[in-house]
Order: C-alpha cells, then sequence, then structure tokens
C-alpha cells in the first residue's frame, strides 16, 4: 500500500465536497487511524438474524419431516425405476415391441378373425340358405368391415409403380432389368401366382404389404382372380373368396407374375421365382446375383 496515499488524493481531489488539499488530508487520517471515527476492519458479531424462537422451532421441525420423507421419495424412485425397467424389456428377437413380432400378431390377429367370420357365415348358410342372395358385397356387411379391404392399398401399389418405374427406367436389356427386379422392393406390387407347390395358391392375385424371407403377405380382392379370366358367365365364389382378406404365399416352389404399368394404358408383366427370392428385402439390395441354370422350376 502507497503511504502517501497518492491515488486516495487524487480520488477524492475530483469530488466537490472537498475543496481543498486540507479537508482531504483530514478525512485519510480519520481513515487510516485506529483511533478515528472510521474503522479500517470490519467487526462481525453474533445476531439472530431478524428469526424469533418459535421460528427456529418451527423451522427445524419442517426439516425433520423433510428428512422423514427422503426414504419414502427415494423408494418411490426406484420402483419408478424398476417398472421402467420392466416396459423396456430385453432387446431380443422375441420382444413384443418389435416391428417385426408387432406384424406377426397382426397377421395371426386377422387370419383367425377371417377363419372365424367364415365360420359363423357358415352357420348362418346353414339355417337360411338365402341369406346372402341380395347381399352384393359382403364388405358392407357389420361382421366383416375389420376385414382389410384390397381398395384401401390401391394407392400404395400407385406408389410401387412410380417407384418401379424410376427402377427400371429406360432399360431395354433384358438382364440388366431382372438384375433390378431382383434387388428391388416388392412391397405394393401386384402379384399373382402363376405356379405353386400348393395348388389352392394358384391363381390368387392381390397387392403385396408384407415380405419377409420365405412368404409374401398379399391383400387379395373380393370375388376377382382366376374365375373371371375362364368364364364367360358369373362364376361361383366360395366364402373365402367373397370375403377377401389377406393371404400367406409361401415363396419356396412358387412363380409370381408382377405387373408394372409403364404408362396409361401400357403393362408389362414379369415372372419371377420364389426360390430365387428366399432372401430378405434388405439383404437382396447388396447380393450380386449370379446367372446359372435353374433346376428347381416345375413346370
Amino acid at each position: 500500500m502507497n503511504r502517501d496515499n497518492s491515488i486516495e488524493k487524487l480520488i477524492l481531489s475530483r469530488c466537490s465536497k472537498y475543496n481543498d488539499d486540507g479537508q482531504i488530508m483530514k478525512v485519510l487520517e480519520e481513515r487510516y487511524s485506529l483511533t478515528g471515527a472510521q474503522k479500517n476492519f470490519l467487526v462481525l458479531e453474533p445476531t439472530d438474524g431478524g428469526v424469533t424462537r418459535e421460528e427456529i422451532n418451527h423451522s427445524s421441525s419442517k426439516k425433520r419431516r423433510q428428512q422423514n420423507s427422503l426414504p419414502s421419495i427415494m423408494h418411490s424412485l426406484q420402483n419408478s425405476q424398476n417398472s421402467e425397467k420392466v416396459e423396456k424389456r430385453p432387446a431380443n428377437k422375441h420382444n413384443p415391441l418389435k416391428t417385426k413380432n408387432e406384424f406377426k400378431r397382426f397377421m395371426k390377429s386377422n387370419l383367425a378373425l377371417q377363419a372365424k367370420i367364415m365360420r359363423k357365415l357358415k352357420l348362418i348358410l346353414k339355417k337360411n340358405p338365402h341369406y346372402l342372395d341380395k347381399v352384393k358385397d359382403l364388405a358392407s356387411l357389420n361382421l366383416c368391415n375389420k376385414i382389410l379391404k384390397f381398395e384401401d392399398f390401391i394407392e400404395i401399389n400407385r406408389l410401387w409403380n412410380s417407384y418401379i418405374k424410376e427402377t427400371i427406367g429406360s432399360t431395354e436389356n433384358i438382364m440388366n432389368i431382372s438384375t433390378k427386379l431382383s434387388m428391388c422392393e416388392f412391397i405394393g406390387a401386384y402379384i399373382e401366382v402363376t405356379h405353386s407347390g400348393c395348388v389352392d395358391n394358384v391363381g390368387k392375385c392381390g397387392i403385396v404389404i408384407w415380405e419377409s424371407q420365405h412368404n409374401f403377405v398379399i391383400v387379395v380382392p373380393r370375388k376377382d382372380g382366376w374365375k373371371n379370366k375362364i368364364s364367360l358367365i358369373e362364376p361361383k365364389y366360395s366364402l373365402s373368396e367373397k370375403i377377401g382378406g389377406i393371404r400367406l404365399i409361401n415363396k419356396q416352389d412358387t412363380r409370381f407374375k408382377v405387373t408394372v404399368n409403364l404408362q396409361d394404358n401400357l403393362t408389362v408383366d414379369y415372372e419371377i421365382i420364389g426360390d430365387r427370392l428366399m432372401i430378405r428385402s434388405i439383404d437382396r439390395a447388396n447380393k450380386k446375383f449370379k446367372s446359372h441354370n435353374v433346376r428347381d422350376i416345375r413346370l
């Protein structure tokens, strides 16, 4: 510290309160003297802070209550964490929260619903054989309003057509087209079963809503299929064909016809071999297919 107090003198000289140097020196002497009115140290004394004894007791009891409630809060937090752990569940292939497992449950419930509706309709027809004579479309019945309808998926087929036109482009080489088709996604495609190891699947057609490694899941139209193509009069349909809904088609020993709408009045049909598509679509996109003879085609 400067003994001359030059900085303090300079600061006080700028103040209008002090007119001459004598007043400034007097103030500085009182400021830095032990016996002056201005003390150069801070005295700290214990105080009650303006709080009464009742308030002190009240605050202490409040703290005590908070301390007692702390274990209950910790217990509730542990319970919530345990419940969150139960809800998250381990990440394994059987986790019901996975999309694949969720779709499996959806498939099972829809197939079970279709079978249940068929049983109910058969019981009704036993009692009243003419019950469905005046019903043009079974989708109008309240019994069948929860079944998936083919017309609800037409827009997906339009999206797929635009996607496949961009994928194929102006390619005319058959090998290049077949390579691109083998790598593309078929969800939304309109396919028809031309050959199958299961005779009941032949002639079924619909829009693909799911593709797995071994199966196609399609939505079939009501009262439509191969019977319209071979009959000049209105054919008789089974209950399953009248209801429509979803069908599970195995790829093995099966050949499919894929229809692509290139222009307004121009459609091109491609035939794909199910045995060569026994690969997941996500893996098929990165797989290089080799050209070799196919021995397992059954005509």
